[in-house]
């Protein structure tokens, strides 16, 4: 059986972790990236942002339909398909009698835009082509229910949520050396991206309060953000390859803010910190708490007063904050949330498929 997984594979915890995933269950995995037609050129970047149907949209669109005609897989999976055209997806499905289904995978939320999510202008015009393509895919995995609902409006009848997961290649207990500890050793980490939703005054108020902290992440966590804590937390850089490990295993307590952009009640972090052996300290929602026992297996926040008020707590405790990272890391094993559990709940929804059934979930 083959399936091929066609994706922007950037990112290693993405398509590459469920491709390996699949590969060990005897499937023998394609990978197509159609990340020279839209992060090698200006054009491909602006077409992709503005979701623009454009000549690089046009020539991935026809190198795709070429590529499913001579490869002939079992199973397609598309990856986040900005700039995917229906027409593509109707000429695989007539042209190609050996592909039986096709899938989609989509860990953002398409549906903020339409629903009042505070995004960005172009995120208005950057979920067009998908939400066209919906009715003409088959399956739709998604991380959030109100995506189901959304794509039931659009005559979507078979969507599953199918929740982010670690990776044990990438997610696990790490020792920092002797060399690394003035790198990564800190008593609270935040490995992450920034939106304007608020997280840059919680940083501001543990900052404050004497807490010894890091953040790891991009160019966005600028002076213009943090203002004058910004030299205290110089320099900020990504954390990369197995950086990203060490990041969380060097801190010990580790942050995790959801993104409101993405209307998140929970992240990939939420798993990946207690799969590197860590305490996971999130903002408090519902679905946490389904998924962790509070002060049990994970800490929870719901203002600035009460982090703060939490992580002096842990931090006096270190026997309860270790206690607690470890039945955090033992509740990721034991509810399934590694990429290999997933994975093969993804490919058993895939291959048992039936058209004529509505089990809409």
């Amino acid at each position: 059986m083959k399936i091929l997984i066609v994706g922007d594979w950037r990112y290693p915890m993405y398509e590459k972790a469920i491709a390996d995933s699949i590969s060990q269950q005897g499937f023998e995995v394609l990978c197509y990236s159609w990340n020279k037609y839209f992060n090698k050129n200006i054009l491909g970047k602006a077409e992709s942002k503005y979701c623009i149907t454009g000549l690089m949209t046009i020539l991935f669109n026809l190198s795709l339909k070429n590529y499913v005609k001579i490869q002939n897989p079992d199973y397609i999976l598309f990856w986040r398909a900005t700039q995917l055209l229906p027409r593509t997806i109707q000429e695989i499905k007539k042209n190609n009698v050996n592909v039986k289904v096709i899938a989609s995978y989509n860990h953002d939320d398409f549906s903020g835009p339409k629903f009042g999510a505070p995004v960005p202008k172009s995120h208005h015009r950057l979920w067009r082509l998908f939400l066209d393509c919906a009715p003409v895919i088959d399956i739709h995995f998604v991380k959030r229910q109100s995506n189901i609902v959304h794509l039931k409006t659009l005559g979507v009848n078979c969507s599953f949520i199918m929740p982010m997961w670690f990776d044990p290649q990438l997610h696990r207990p790490v020792e920092i050396t002797k060399d690394e500890e003035n790198k990564f050793q800190t008593d609270v980490v935040f490995v992450g991206h920034y939106e304007p939703d608020g997280r840059e005054h919680s940083i501001r108020a543990l900052m404050n309060a004497g807490i010894k902290m890091k953040i790891w992440g991009g160019s966005y966590w600028s002076r213009q953000v943090l203002g004058n804590i910004y030299d205290r937390l110089y320099p900020i850089r990504p954390a990369l390859g197995d950086d990203y490990a060490k990041a969380l295993c060097g801190a010990k307590i580790c942050l995790s803010f959801l993104s409101k952009m993405n209307r998140d009640t929970y992240t990939r972090r939420c798993f990946e910190i207690p799969a590197c052996g860590r305490l996971l300290l999130s903002e408090r929602t519902d679905d946490l708490l389904n998924m962790f026992k509070e002060d049990e297996e994970a800490c929870f926040f719901s203002s600035d007063k009460e982090l703060v008020e939490k992580v002096h707590w842990l931090l006096a405790n270190p026997d309860i904050c270790e206690r607690i990272a470890a039945a955090g890391l033992r509740r990721v094993w034991i509810d399934g949330h590694d990429v290999f559990s997933r994975s093969k709940t993804l490919l058993s929804l895939i291959t048992n498929w039936v058209p004529q059934n509505d089990f809409n979930t």
